[in-house]
């Protein structure tokens, strides 16, 4: 029986515990997988992993902000900006900053005929998130730049900001 083998690694290559709740990156090495049966291929997904075996992904290793010793999910953040009601879609993305080093930014597209300063917002999420868990900064625009199948392009977010 050919099988594939997946890992759920932090920084260091050292599996993270199995409780479902340390994220580390997705590892996978078997036939079928680019490269050789030996060696083990970094998804850049982040995941957790829990006692059944069972992974879950959470984000893609670029969308995770490491503040000391958090990692913070965009998707995470982004659920919980789909939850306000003028808000027609979010999406949240790691951008650089002077002093911080990286922050979460979060670009915002409202629903028709709604309203929604950035202060607004930025209470709304301190309301409504941990303190590490906030965006830093906030841009408002008329529509998130997607791929054919509706995916998010978050590359060219980072572009645009």
């Amino acid at each position: 029986m050919v099988s594939t083998t997946i890992r759920v690694v932090n920084d260091q290559g050292i599996d993270v515990q199995q409780d479902g709740k340390e994220i580390g990156e997705i590892i996978v090495k078997g036939p079928g997988v680019i490269g050789s049966d030996d060696e083990w291929l970094h998804t850049g997904d982040k995941g957790t992993i829990d006692g059944k075996g069972h992974v879950t992904i959470v984000d893609r290793k670029k969308d995770i902000l490491l503040n000391g010793k958090d990692a913070i999910s965009s998707i995470e953040v982004e659920r919980v900006f789909h939850d306000h009601p003028a808000i027609q879609e979010a999406a949240i993305i790691v951008t650089p900053h002077k002093e911080l080093g990286e922050v979460l930014h979060a670009i915002v597209v409202l629903k028709e005929a709604h309203l929604l300063t950035m202060e607004e917002l930025f209470q709304y999420a301190k309301e409504n998130l941990e303190e590490v868990k906030r965006p830093n900064e906030i841009t408002f625009i008329d529509e998130l730049p997607k791929t054919p199948s509706g995916k998010i392009q978050k590359l060219h977010l980072k572009e645009l900001i």
